[in-house]
């Protein structure tokens, strides 16, 4: 080993040894003295170890997670603090135990409108150890232990018509040594969220987030002792603001750190506020011994609210056109929308989308728009403005959403024109009330009966089973960086295949797939690249974002596959691949499976998939692959045998296809 490779892997192994050192020596010391439970998943594949320990002149709560290995456990975590800090008084440090609870294998059945699958089942032990503070205040902390993985959330119990504050909460994710990924959490500007940096890695656990961004993001991936984790948030209602992590994470301890204080302009607290009985949302880590677990992972809904709203005939997913991408423009010319609302009439797709700027329209307007499209059964959805107070873009219309009965009125006008949806772009915060502005968008909008996508926003924390009427939302380094990122093209590749295992894993992604026209920077990816991408990534509503001109020229088996090809699935299936590297999914809609892979790596690759994760084997495939140029497409018949299928990748490269 080179001398300074060893030097700095010796400082790792230091940086990673010594808190694990002193955390045994805490656990050896107070062994007698503390107070130790232990919650098993309902298969015993999971186990939650909770240990009260002695550390210097207080007691605080940590926890461990251990995995079933061919029957022996197996830690994946070093011991992880718990505890949280109101402007009241703090729950971390020597709590008085009060009661403790149990419930067993509780089970949650659900449907969905949109996502992974549509018939979703949840079941779990849980845990709840009530304490009492040295104030003579009340936590709950509570615990769930699912086969997939684990969670908790802090219950403050009792009564109180004024408000209490969280000012800190103390939660860590202490992870052992192994590969990480994750996306940095950006430093906000006017045009950039938070939450549209590249996804990076593998990285070392306890990479420090890049100096100039404002931590890491959720969700984060590890892979360490032979299992794969994933961290993440969900369970929001309104009445806490939504996290991140700190940069710094030596040693893989990576901490709960709250909204920046400058988001949303400096407006509103970034710490959060409620009156009692209030929990705060669920903390999750999805685990399994290959990525299946978190790629096929449904624990942001197992963990949300049911569904709020009562009749859901009317949310109807689906696929559109969007003229945006191409020009930028266009929203505001009646004459260059016509194209886009054509294509998808040509296509067969549900709806096509009119972007910022709509209500400036010349040669026409929107309702003269949305009598175009009924005559092409067509529906249109309508972007507009977060702002308020809280953003400073200009793109119209405004001063709208963030104005509860300014936007009623306005979902009640559109409602009644006939518009199907609505884009809501740049909300630049996490902080509690914007979540709430969310929230308040959401249940206004089915009120109205108008599906909701989110641009410019916080991650997917699992509201698309309260809201069933939430298609999407972007969150993500998208498609339409290519007009103006010079570092995209490079970049992409292997981003999006790091996407399904983080950010789709954690709900829908609203990317913009099927570029195969160019913009300012030309693609590196090939067409099949291009192609797998709607099989790849999910979203209740899949906005296709080239030209009415390009679509024209696929050739006719290609534009078939596009038209049928499903935006929800009744299961999906990790089949291979490796972060940043490869990626193979299926998808099931009725009894036909989809296949999508791509190549995040700039090498040709021929891998053997089995096909033993779906339900029937199939025999037989029609794949829709690249030719020798990679900027032309060319459908064959995929072989299969004894349940396995060669899928040949070029650098860039991919497939997508259906299974038969």
């Amino acid at each position: 080993m080179p001398a300074g490779k060893k030097t700095t892997t010796m400082k790792r192994m230091l940086k990673s040894i010594m808190p694990g050192i002193a955390l045994a020596f805490l656990l050896t010391s107070c062994q007698q003295n503390s107070n130790t439970w232990q919650l098993d998943s309902p298969s015993h594949k999971i186990r939650l170890d909770l240990s009260m320990m002695n550390s210097g002149e207080s007691e605080q709560l940590f926890y461990t997670v251990s995995l079933d290995d061919n029957g022996t456990l197996k830690e994946l975590m070093d011991p992880s603090l718990l505890g949280i800090v109101r402007e009241d008084g703090c729950f971390a440090e020597n709590l008085e135990l009060m009661s403790v609870e149990e419930e067993n294998n509780v089970t949650e059945a659900y449907t969905l409108v949109t996502g992974k699958k549509l018939e979703c089942s949840g079941t779990y032990n849980a845990l709840y150890l009530t304490f009492r503070n040295e104030n003579k205040k009340k936590v709950a902390f509570i615990f769930r232990a699912y086969d997939s993985g684990i969670a908790f959330k802090y219950h403050f119990p009792g009564e109180s018509e004024n408000s209490v504050r969280v000012t800190e909460e103390l939660t860590a994710f202490n992870f052992k040594e192994g590969n990480f990924w994750a996306h940095p959490y950006d430093t906000l500007t006017k045009w950039n969220p938070a939450y549209e940096t590249y996804y990076e890695g593998p990285m070392e656990v306890g990479t420090r987030a890049p100096w100039n961004k404002n931590g890491w993001a959720f969700p984060i991936l590890v892979e360490s002792e032979g299992a794969w984790l994933m961290a993440s948030e969900a369970g929001f209602d309104g009445s806490y603001g939504a996290s991140h992590l700190h940069a710094e994470c030596d040693g893989g301890r990576y901490r709960i750190k709250f909204a920046e204080k400058g988001e949303a302009e400096g407006y509103y607290e970034n710490t959060s506020h409620s009156s009692l009985p209030w929990s705060t949302p669920w903390r999750f880590i999805a685990i399994g011994e290959t990525p299946h677990a978190i790629v096929e992972t449904t624990l942001p809904t197992d963990l949300s609210a049911p569904s709020a709203v009562e009749d859901i005939s009317w949310v109807k997913p689906g696929r559109a056109s969007w003229s945006w991408w191409s020009d930028s423009d266009s929203p505001q010319d009646y004459n260059r929308i016509l194209p886009f609302i054509d294509l998808a009439a040509e296509m067969g797709w549900e709806y096509s989308l009119v972007d910022a700027n709509w209500n400036l329209m010349k040669n026409g307007n929107v309702e003269k728009l949305v009598e175009y499209a009924n005559e092409k059964n067509v529906g249109l959805l309508l972007w507009y403005n977060s702002g308020g107070k809280h953003n400073i873009v200009e793109e119209e219309p405004r001063d709208l959403m963030d104005n509860p009965k300014a936007r009623r009125k306005e979902f009640e006008r559109i409602s009644k024109l006939g518009i199907k949806g609505i884009k809501v772009d740049f909300f630049q915060s996490d902080k509690q009330e914007i979540i709430g502005q969310y929230l308040g968008i959401l249940k206004d909008a089915a009120e109205a009966g108008l599906l909701v996508n989110f641009h410019g926003c916080t991650l997917p924390k699992g509201w698309r089973r309260t809201w069933p009427n939430l298609m999407s939302m972007e969150a993500v380094r998208g498609g339409e960086s290519y007009k103006f990122d010079p570092a995209y093209p490079e970049l992409a590749p292997s981003h999006l295949a790091i996407l399904p295992f983080t950010r789709n894993a954690v709900g829908p992604v609203d990317y913009t797939p099927c570029g195969f026209s160019d913009h300012t920077y030309p693609h590196l990816t090939t067409y099949g690249f291009e192609l797998a991408l709607p099989v790849l990534l999910e979203s209740g509503i899949m906005h296709y974002m080239d030209t009415p001109e390009r679509t024209a020229q696929l050739t006719d088996d290609v534009k078939e596959f596009l038209k049928r090809l499903p935006v929800t699935w009744d299961d999906t299936k990790y089949l291979a691949g490796y972060p940043g590297k490869e990626v193979i999914v299926a998808r099931k809609k009725g009894d036909v499976w989809y296949i999508g892979a791509i190549n995040g790596e700039d090498r040709g690759k021929e891998l053997v998939v089995d096909l033993s994760p779906l339900e029937e084997l199939p025999d037989s495939a029609l794949i829709f692959g690249d030719g020798t140029s990679g900027k032309n497409l060319q459908s064959f018949s995929g072989m299969i045998q004894q349940g396995k299928m060669i899928v040949k990748m070029l650098p860039y490269g991919g497939i997508a296809g259906i299974l038969f």
